[in-house]
């Protein structure tokens, strides 16, 4: 459900990195932890509104790799020059035999760009709707008319300690800060405040049935990943130092902590399927949703603070004792 990541992992499959799971990949770039949310309707783009090309690139950067990217989300279709531009860049990128990651490809979600044809001027493309050939001149020019190319220029080996702690941070800053370009007047929250804007939609009877079943199914899958993700470190975390040992219980901890949520984010999945998402703004269905929300936000209330614990033993000097 969550498709940039899915197409990042598609691309970390033909670099150095290959082998790393989806799991770690939506645990290590923090995308396991994102929710964002638009109290005024929960209308579908709420998944895609942040800044693509600051957070895809950190969230790269903390996987060891450096990344150059084309566009933004601005609903305005790139011009004969920047489309010349972002072709280059995918070329060079297939030349150098890295797929590209793309936006509104065949539908406005994100997908893969693995091949090009230039005697017939077409990119061969991936995304949740089709596998197939997209001509250059339709390229930022789908269903909603804007650009996004990103492509993997480098990579540097990271050790999983520090790949750690970078998404502990990112994680966490995302859980607290509000990260769409500090807009005051936006109506879309992240993070936990992103349950306080859900559960307002609910209140006012506002709730967008079909952006809604699609928010719900994005945040649910990323906070089955978040789990599994912290399960795996419980069980498979290496280190033989008490830090070592807390850090496998708090993810423990953690893990069981998102397991709670992906529960309740579950039944808001079947309550509000996708595509017709049900009857979100009949009472019964909103005071239940209103119900599991507030269930889900303090499970994950419970889970942020086991991972600030992480992170303050991850950030602790080498050799020094942490006391909890």
């Amino acid at each position: 459900m969550n498709t940039d990541t899915i197409a990042i992992h598609s691309m970390i499959e033909y670099t150095d990195k290959k082998g790393m799971s989806l799991v770690e990949v939506m645990g290590y770039t923090a995308h396991a932890f994102r929710m964002i949310v638009d109290k005024e309707a929960v209308e579908v783009g709420s998944y895609s509104h942040f800044d693509w090309p600051f957070h895809h690139t950190e969230q790269l950067q903390n996987l060891g790799f450096t990344v150059r990217t084309i566009g933004e989300p601005n609903h305005i279709p790139p011009s004969p020059e920047r489309l010349a531009e972002a072709l280059d860049l995918i070329q060079t990128s297939l030349d150098n035999g890295i797929p590209a990651l793309g936006w509104d490809l065949f539908i406005p979600e994100w997908g893969v760009i693995y091949g090009y044809d230039d005697e017939n001027k077409v990119l061969r493309c991936r995304d949740v709707r089709k596998d197939g050939d997209l001509p250059y001149e339709k390229l930022g020019r789908g269903e909603v008319t804007e650009l996004y190319v990103l492509t993997i220029t480098g990579s540097r080996a990271v050790e999983k300690r520090t790949m750690l702690k970078g998404a502990l941070k990112l994680a966490v800053d995302h859980a607290y800060r509000r990260q769409r370009f500090d807009d005051e007047q936006a109506t879309h929250r992240n993070g936990l405040a992103a349950y306080d804007a859900w559960i307002e939609a609910f209140a006012n009877r506002t709730v967008d049935p079909f952006g809604n079943g699609v928010n719900a199914a994005k945040i649910w899958d990323a906070r089955e990943f978040a789990s599994r993700f912290l399960l795996e470190l419980a069980q498979h975390w290496e280190g033989a130092s008490p830090q070592d040992e807390r850090l496998r219980a708090l993810a423990g901890e953690a893990s069981e902590q998102y397991a709670v949520v992906a529960e309740r984010l579950g039944e808001m999945r079947d309550m509000f399927p996708f595509p017709h998402g049900g009857e979100p703004n009949s009472d019964a269905q909103a005071e239940r949703a209103t119900a599991l929300l507030r269930e889900a936000k303090a499970a994950e209330t419970s889970g942020i603070a086991r991972l600030e614990r992480m992170l303050e033993i991850l950030e602790q000097p080498s050799g020094r004792s942490f006391d909890e």
